[in-house]
């Protein structure tokens, strides 16, 4: 097995436990909490996209099949600093859903006791979980050379997560009203001021 492909492995398990983790803690007896939660497609369908990119993320790390990359093979150097931004990102998607705190969920859903969060990455984009998961995905499939990976992310990945944080805004919009237009003039969707 390739150096990167193990140093992958490695990080996706440190990484997959550590997002089970939080995904665990997000709805550990706030059910009855509760105050608001969409249905749907939505709720399902994108976290069942990004279960499918993982599993596409460990396959990639075992020469199982021939990997093929979008026919160009970056050397070991692209490949090494791709592994470096999945790491990076990756830590900013669990710094972004810990900034939440109890706010968080892994389910798009309202709390009765919840408040707008403004704070470190939120200060600046209002979906930093969303955008950090897309480019760890995409780092990491040039990192691995899995063109899988990659096309999941831009075909499926990227939409869902689009119309998923949309439906987000709608909810906090309806709950906080001016607080969150207020908010949402002062930061960017995925990009800052944007």
């Amino acid at each position: 097995m390739d150096p990167i492909n193990i140093l992958v492995l490695i990080a996706l398990v440190f990484l997959m436990s550590a997002n089970y983790a939080g995904s665990q803690k997000s709805l550990k007896g706030k059910m009855g909490l509760v105050a608001r939660r969409a249905s749907g497609w939505l709720q399902t369908v994108p976290p069942n996209v990004l279960a499918v990119s993982t599993l596409l993320q460990f396959l990639g790390c075992f020469p199982i099949v021939d990997t093929w990359f979008l026919g160009y093979t970056p050397d070991a150097t692209v490949r090494i600093l791709f592994f470096v931004l999945f790491i990076l990102f990756s830590f900013t998607q669990i710094r972004s859903y810990k900034t939440l705190s109890e706010n968080y969920s892994t389910d798009v859903m309202i709390y009765k006791n919840h408040r707008l969060v403004k704070n470190e990455f939120y200060k600046f984009i209002r979906h930093p979980q969303y955008l950090s998961q897309l480019l760890a995905d995409l780092c990491v499939g040039v990192a691995l050379l899995s063109s899988p990976v990659i096309i999941l992310t831009l075909v499926a990945s990227f939409p869902l997560l689009l119309l998923r944080a949309k439906k987000e805004e709608e909810m906090l919009a309806s709950h906080f009203k001016g607080e969150f237009d207020s908010y949402k003039k002062s930061t960017g969707f995925f990009i800052p001021y944007i």
